[in-house]
């Protein structure tokens, strides 16, 4: 069923809804099974009973001696959102609108347009004098809750904002804060936690009848973001219901990782008992969810038994120290016994020192990490990659000034000298971009600026995940994208780079872009000096009086290097390589400039045309309950900042299927060096892609962001900053959050429209 469609009654009468969770009270855990199909003796359901069905054909009408039929056709168009029905029926004075329910429920018109999500009906119908607070149904519940069971935030704040009391309960005991709960919707559950428990109206612990606080549901439902959000309001992790249990032995009974990490680390006791002496590994083990226990303790610093694991460093920045000189250990014992020893020895020796390095620091330095939230740590978000880059640089800095320079110093002076500048600007250029600030948007923690954030995306129709940031709490500029690596929000977000170990975004993408430039060219340059040292060597080879022999190197210097160099000759290949991989993400990078858009936008784009003949998205992606209605009352918006953000989404928006990245270790392979984006260029550029549609075209040109390449690359390298001189403009990158888009400045921590464009 969608939003669209209007809620009715099924074949017994009752409309689908949350389970009332009744049969929660047995504390045993062969009690625990039916709270998934729900008690007998409290069905939920029969809350709604909509008029027009069969069952109630017989009863009569409420509104003096008007026929059922009329009230039949005022309730249908509740449910449709036919607002000129409604309106038509109202005028004519047939239905009263303080008396539009039957005698047995009392449901109202305003009752089926909150649950159907007609914003439209429900203002005419609360302007015209409708109770907002009536209880109707089984359950005796207002229009507040029946468009809170479904997550209709918009529908709840017009209520709230119109009279409605958030502290009224229904039957089964459940306050505004426990339906949001359970409609699984976090704009609801957040918007309830700003607006109604931070004023102090209900507390965020509040306890149904049998003591079931909002976190002990989030926890059942595997709801990790509720849960998140709640602990964030202060919500008490170690409370327990009649029975004993707590949202931890719920988490457990559910078995979702994410929840069982965010109450472990908010101070959850998975040796705290229920009444009938069962803990969280008991249930776990009669639930079959010990992996996830397992694997949530794991993530917190414990082992599967519960207790804290020894960490072999105590400090978070030492193993992380660690981490990144691991690589510059194995680079240099790699190389040397490839010289010393055969490749057929060497190998082996090599791919177990590897092994045993990358479990060693799996088990033993990446435990050392300080973890924030449910992203774990793993060798790919850690310094290792950068490491690996500067241990490379390490190595082929140390060849050059011993080897290669006094032998090449003559006849190579110019190549010597321009890599003796460019190679320590790569040095300073890699140390600012791990220290650098990629553009993070600072988090609110204002709770007024908060709601009135919320108010405004509330009055346009865009409070849902994609508009605000439910881990910072702000509106979400465009371009902007949420970083688990830092825990913020970044403006113009580019890509994660592991080579730098950070991310890259508005403040720093100027200085990677220069910095993989400079590095290509540095390592080129060795390349080409190393080869001038093997031609060198001849002279050693005289002496020696003996002739190289190589089966696979034809190449005279090369084999020269082999035989007389080996070590130089190792490093030579390998930086030679790094340069292929390097030279892939410059070609990558440079298209996304002259193209407009950065290498999230692309790869998304690039997905998105690659779901020609795929099913349709089946799910909110982002929480979106904005009534129809509101876009056509903020039409003037919808034509300007709607159209905007409709072409941005669909030239973006994907299945979750489509957004997961490969696994394998060639795809991993690919992502790491550049080599699937670089592909994505090739077929971008010969107009190999294919749209939705299946037609072959240049899916970047019509992309919101992309004004021309001359523009874009104005865009790009020029800071905004016009009374700079030109020289600064190009070389320095932004230090605030401003910056030009369409050759006009723009604030990206506030980017909500793009600047228009010019078309001659």
């Amino acid at each position: 069923m969608t939003d669209n469609e209007p809620k009715k009654m099924d074949e017994e009468g009752s409309q689908p809804a949350p389970n009332s969770g009744d049969d929660l009270d047995e504390i045993s855990l062969s009690s625990m099974k039916p709270i998934i199909s729900g008690g007998e003796d409290e069905a939920v359901e029969d809350e709604i009973r909509p008029r027009g069905a069969a069952s109630s054909a017989s009863e009569e009408l409420t509104v003096g001696q008007e026929s059922e039929e009329v009230l039949d056709r005022f309730m249908s168009a509740c449910q449709r959102g036919d607002l000129a029905t409604v309106k038509e029926v109202l005028n004519s004075g047939k239905v009263d609108v303080n008396k539009d329910f039957d005698r047995n429920e009392h449901v109202t018109g305003l009752h089926w347009a909150s649950i159907n999500n007609r914003l439209g009906v429900v203002d005419f119908l609360v302007s015209r004098g409708a109770d907002v607070n009536i209880k109707a149904g089984n359950l005796h519940a207002p229009p507040l809750h029946w468009a809170a069971r479904y997550g209709y935030v918009y529908i709840v704040h017009y209520l709230l904002e119109h009279g409605a009391d958030p502290k009224l309960t229904d039957d089964q005991g459940f306050n505004l804060l426990h339906l949001s709960v359970n409609s699984s919707n976090i704009m609801l559950v957040l918007y309830v936690l700003f607006f109604v428990v931070d004023k102090g109206i209900i507390e965020v612990d509040s306890q149904d009848p049998h003591g079931r606080t909002p976190l002990l549901w989030a926890a059942y439902q595997g709801d990790s973001l509720t849960v998140d959000s709640l602990l964030k309001f202060g919500a008490y992790v170690r409370v327990a219901d009649r029975g004993g249990f707590t949202p931890l032995h719920w988490g457990t009974l559910k078995g979702q990782p994410h929840v069982l990490i965010y109450l472990i680390q908010n101070g959850g006791d998975f040796f705290q008992k229920t009444d009938d002496g069962k803990d969280c590994f008991s249930i776990a083990k009669e639930m079959n969810t010990e992996y996830s226990l397992t694997d949530a303790l794991r993530h917190c610093g414990f082992d599967s038994n519960g207790y804290p694991k020894k960490k072999l460093l105590k400090n978070s920045l030492h193993a992380k120290i660690v981490t990144f000189f691991v690589p510059w250990i194995f680079l240099g014992g790699a190389f040397s016994l490839f010289a010393h020893l055969h490749p057929l020895f060497a190998m082996p020796i090599i791919l177990l020192f590897g092994i045993v390095i990358g479990r060693t620091l799996n088990r033993c330095v990446l435990p050392c990490y300080n973890v924030i939230g449910v992203s774990s740590v793993s060798l790919l978000r850690s310094p290792l990659y950068s490491g690996l880059v500067t241990g490379s640089i390490f190595w082929a800095a140390l060849v050059w000034i011993f080897q290669v320079i006094p032998l090449t110093m003559e006849e190579n002076f110019e190549a010597n000298i321009l890599l003796a500048i460019t190679l320590p600007i790569v040095c300073y250029l890699l140390v600012v971009l791990m220290r650098s600030d990629p553009g993070r948007v600072p988090a609110e923690r204002d709770t007024e600026i908060i709601r009135q954030t919320v108010k405004d995306l509330l009055a346009i129709g865009k409070f849902d995940s994609k508009n605000f940031c439910i881990e910072t709490w702000v509106r979400k500029p465009l371009r902007s994208r949420f970083s688990t690596l830092s825990n913020s929000l970044v403006a113009r977000f580019d890509h994660y780079c592991p080579w730098v170990y950070n991310d890259v975004g508005l403040k720093n993408h100027k200085a990677f872009l220069l910095c993989i430039l400079l590095m290509e060219v540095s390592m080129l340059l060795f390349v080409r000096l190393c080869i001038a040292y093997f031609n060198e060597l001849e002279d050693v080879y005289e002496q020696k009086g003996g002739e190289p022999h190589c089966i696979i190197l034809k190449n005279e210097n090369l084999c020269l290097g082999y035989s007389y160099g080996r070590f130089t000759f190792l490093v030579c290949v390998w930086i030679a390589f790094q340069s292929v991989w390097v030279g892939f993400l410059i070609v990558v990078q440079i298209f996304q400039v002259f193209q407009g858009v950065t290498n999230y936008e692309f790869s998304k784009l690039m997905k998105e045309s690659r779901m020609s003949g795929t099913d349709p998205v089946l799910f909110n992606e982002f929480f979106g309950t904005a009534p129809e209605e509101l876009l056509t009352i903020n039409g003037d918006i919808a034509d300007g900042e709607q159209h905007q953000d409709a072409s941005i989404n669909q030239a973006m928006s994907t299945t979750r299927s489509h957004l997961k990245k490969s696994s394998t270790c060639f795809g991993i392979c690919c992502a790491l060096t550049g080599i699937d984006q670089w592909l994505m260029v090739i077929k971008e550029t010969f107009g190999l892609s294919h749209s939705v549609s299946g037609a072959k075209q240049s899916l970047t040109v019509s992309f919101p962001t992309n004004y021309g390449w001359k523009t874009n690359w104005k865009d790009f390298w020029l800071t905004s900053d016009v009374t700079a001189p030109i020289w600064r403009r190009v070389f320095y990158s932004p230090t605030t959050s401003k910056a030009l888009l369409g050759g006009q400045e723009v604030d990206y921590f506030k980017l909500y429209t793009l600047p228009p464009k010019h078309t001659n």
